[in-house]
């Protein structure tokens, strides 16, 4: 097992990949406590498992919203947790290199760096989304030349014009697809009075992006999606058939606000740097950037050619996991957290 680790802490999967660019672990960010007590029960799928199988002695929890960690307690237990899965022991402290939102504040960095430092690591480094996700994606970002990412998480949206190996412009949202499945949460309870998990709502958006994806140039029509819950007057389990189109708004009020940061950081980079991007295009990671529609809206919005990775939901800590033999080449891109 590598000395050194990459870790994504995303506020729907959390990922952990090695300097040989293997991925360790992969997990839901979501913990498992007994509903009278704090203690951590499990994490992950386990955790799930294990809500599913205690008929409500057990009560999910998400210790990370919109990149952050927001519950630092269970934050840190969790943080156990996932390195002992990625094969930390009490003998090998990893060196750790974890990605951060380019907005993050020092107070936010500090408090992964503790929460990782108490959970193993002998020593903790932060490297900005958009960095990671530019060389995830292949991209030179040392040359003097312009690129970009725009990168679709669960609850964040990073984007960033980089060049001469590192950020030149960003924006940070906090909208991901967390917020599309809310808004069809929303939606087939107003219309059809459909109580579903949030599991089931974003289950539901991405296929109606496969769906898209995996029709045919030129043909028209997609496959109606059953959806099952429970009503909300009085309980009892009910399927209803939702049209892709009846989702689609959905996708739209995220893909507004991301549009329109993206022009916001193309216009607030220098002319030489923008005028490149006209050639190199956008590249577009994350999981909502299989979103149905995502790379058209948003080709369109910004008058660039968008370009998809090959693993959209990896591309940061795939890129992190390179930097780990690199630190020094990348200069301020990887910094240590600040201290009092």
């Amino acid at each position: 097992m590598s000395s050194d680790l990459a870790l994504d802490l995303g506020s729907a999967t959390t990922r952990v990949a090695d300097e040989r660019g293997a991925l360790v672990l992969e997990e839901p960010t979501v913990v498992a406590v007994e509903c009278d007590g704090r203690g951590l029960l499990g994490f992950g799928r386990e955790a799930r498992a294990l809500g599913s199988a205690t008929a409500g002695r057990v009560r999910f929890e998400r210790p990370v919203r919109h990149g952050q960690l927001v519950d630092i307690a269970l934050g840190e237990e969790l943080l156990v947790e996932v390195m002992r899965a990625a094969g930390v022991s009490r003998l090998a402290h990893p060196r750790v290199l974890a990605c951060v939102q380019s907005s993050a504040t020092h107070v936010q960095r500090r408090a992964l760096d503790r929460a990782l430092r108490r959970a193993g690591a002998r020593r903790v480094r932060f490297v900005e989304h958009p960095v990671a996700c530019a060389i995830g994606a292949g991209l030179e970002i040392a040359e003097p030349s312009g690129s970009m990412v725009l990168d679709i998480g669960a609850g964040t949206t990073e984007i960033g014009v980089l060049a001469l190996g590192g950020i030149v412009t960003s924006e940070s949202l906090a909208v991901g697809t967390d917020d599309v499945a809310d808004a069809v949460r929303a939606l087939l309870a107003r219309r059809y009075d459909l109580v579903v998990e949030p599991e089931v709502a974003g289950q539901v958006v991405r296929l109606v992006g496969a769906g898209e994806r995996a029709r045919p140039e030129g043909e028209h029509g997609e496959a109606n999606l059953e959806v099952t819950g429970r009503r909300g007057s009085d309980g009892a389990p009910h399927t209803v058939v939702v049209s892709p189109e009846e989702i689609r708004p959905a996708v739209d009020e995220l893909l507004g606000p991301v549009v329109s940061a993206a022009v916001r950081c193309i216009s607030s980079a220098p002319p030489d740097l923008a005028n490149d991007l006209l050639g190199s295009g956008l590249h577009l990671s994350g999981g909502g950037s299989l979103l149905a529609g995502a790379a058209q809206r948003i080709a369109t919005g910004t008058g660039l050619p968008v370009h998809a990775v090959a693993e959209p939901s990896r591309t940061a800590v795939l890129g992190a996991a390179r930097c780990l033999t690199t630190f020094e080449l990348l200069g301020a891109s990887v910094s240590s957290a600040p201290r009092r």
